[in-house]
Formats: structure tokens, C-alpha cells, sequence
């Protein structure tokens, strides 16, 4: 696939990360096969009506609209790069999708997060508590999690400190409190004899991101507590955003836009209740 190959060159000449490179790829992908599933034409007939009806197809299915706005904006990418190849004639841009409805809270209750938590610490795996403890104290992406080196952390018995490499190769170095430094301590006792660099590292050598989902989903079963990643880190986003400025939260989240860390400031059902029950007139 030419478009293709030429397309993932020019994404690489960009330096974004693998993991963008593979899901801009992946997304990419997903809409040719899309367009040539109904029509005969070639890639360089595409206009923006072919844009507008995937939008449609992707509305019309069960996917989230976030993951939605990341197809339609891969899309938007891959159009514009064949215009400035030549390989189209007309600029084609598809508007992401608004959502309208209350923005819901995508973290874990308290309660859960005590729950999971406790089972984790409870069965004494250093390796997995080290893990919750750094997804909760810090709320790195799972990405930058199994991408730790052993030399991005500095440990002293009153700090610690923690170097990210995050998207798009840009670094953070982040504070890290008593139970992280707890924890990353207790683990590095037991830590495997290895050659590598990482620091969490298995009998096949460093984690991927698929063994961290594993793990959690495994304790989460036990307790009838749904976890991803990902979910721990809006569970300290919005944990923090009651207390702490926004540009506080952009940097230890490592958002590039503050606009993206406002999403931790919705409101939920819970925090409705509270306000109208603690009214005293």
C-alpha cells in the first residue's frame, strides 16, 4: 500500500511516538478499508462527502466519541498529507463530533478504588503494589508506566523524583510521595537480576502495556471492580482538580493543552447531591 508506507515515512519525519504513529496508522487504515469497501473508485477520487459519511458510519456504531474524534482527526491527517502530495485535488477536513450530553465521570469511586487497592497490597506481589502505587500517585499513562528506566528515578528517604518521557517524546519530571517512594523501594529489593533497563521487567524481560491491563483487570475480577489505566488516571485528575490549579494538573499529567485537563472538571451526579444536601437556609 503506497499511500500507506508513504504516509507512516511522513508521520516518522514528524518524530511522534510509536504509539501515535500506530494509531494513526490503524485509523487510517480502518477508513481505506471503509472507502474501497464501497466504491470502485481509487484513493485519489476522495472528496469530502467520503469524510462526512464515515463520520456518519462511526456515529451510527457503539463507539465512544472520544474514540470517534481520534478516527475522524487521523483521517483529517491522512487527507491533508495526500493534498500536499498532490495525490488529491480538494482539501477535505471533517468537523469532529460535539457531545452534548453531561460529561460523565470515567474514574473509580472511592470505595472501589480502596477495595482494588486493598486486594492488591493484601496478596503482596511488591511488583503490582509498586504499580497501583504509581498509576494512583502520579497518574502517568500506562505507556509511560512500563517505559520507567531504572535511572528515571531518584529516591531519598524524605523524596523521590521521577523522570516521564510522555507523547511526543516530551519529559516531565514529577514529585513522588511517601507511598510511591514506599513502594518503589519494597520493589526494587525483590526486582528481578536483569540486564535491562526498565524498571518493570517479568521472566520475558520489560512489561508491556497489555501485561499492566492484565494485572489490574485480574484484581479488579476479584472484587467486582472494573480498572483500566487509564481510569486511575482520571481518578487522580479528578481527585486533584477540587484542590489544585489546572496548570498544576496540565504539567503532572503532561497534557499539552490546558483545555485537555479541563475535562476533570465536570460535575457529577454525586457532587450535585452533596452541594443541595449541605444547603442550610
Amino acid at each position: 500500500m503506497p499511500y500507506l508506507q508513504g504516509f507512516e515515512a511522513h508521520l516518522r519525519s514528524k518524530d511522534r511516538s510509536e504509539n501515535t504513529i500506530s494509531c494513526y496508522l490503524r485509523d487510517t487504515l480502518a477508513f481505506m478499508a471503509w472507502y474501497r469497501s464501497k466504491t470502485e473508485y481509487g484513493l485519489d477520487k476522495l472528496i469530502e462527502l467520503d469524510g462526512v459519511e464515515y463520520k456518519k458510519i462511526l456515529q451510527r456504531s457503539d463507539q465512544a466519541i472520544l474514540t470517534i474524534n481520534r478516527k475522524i482527526a487521523s483521517m483529517n491527517v491522512f487527507c491533508r498529507w495526500m493534498l500536499k502530495q498532490g495525490y488529491i485535488k480538494e482539501e477535505i477536513h471533517v468537523e469532529a463530533v460535539r457531545n452534548k450530553d453531561v460529561r460523565q465521570y470515567k474514574g473509580l469511586e472511592d470505595t472501589d478504588l480502596w477495595k482494588l487497592r486493598n486486594e492488591i497490597h493484601r496478596h503482596g506481589n511488591r511488583m503490582h503494589i509498586c504499580m497501583i502505587e504509581l498509576l494512583i500517585g502520579t497518574g502517568i499513562r500506562v505507556s509511560e508506566l512500563v517505559g520507567i528506566r531504572l535511572k528515571d528515578i531518584e529516591l531519598s528517604e524524605r523524596k523521590g523524583l521521577l523522570r516521564i518521557l510522555g507523547k511526543g517524546n516530551a519529559q516531565r519530571t514529577l514529585p513522588i510521595n511517601k507511598d510511591v517512594r514506599k513502594a518503589l523501594t519494597r520493589y526494587l529489593e525483590v526486582r528481578l537480576e536483569s540486564e535491562s533497563e526498565y524498571l518493570f521487567i517479568g521472566q520475558r524481560g520489560a512489561f508491556e502495556r497489555n501485561a499492566v491491563n492484565l494485572i489490574l483487570k485480574k484484581y479488579g475480577n476479584r472484587v467486582n471492580v472494573k480498572v483500566t489505566p487509564h481510569m486511575l488516571r482520571h481518578t487522580l485528575g479528578y481527585r486533584l482538580v477540587k484542590n489544585t490549579p489546572l496548570t498544576t494538573i496540565q504539567q503532572i499529567l503532561g497534557h499539552d493543552h490546558v483545555s485537555t485537563t479541563n475535562i476533570y472538571t465536570l460535575t457529577t451526579e454525586k457532587d450535585m447531591a452533596e452541594a443541595l444536601a449541605n444547603i442550610e437556609w
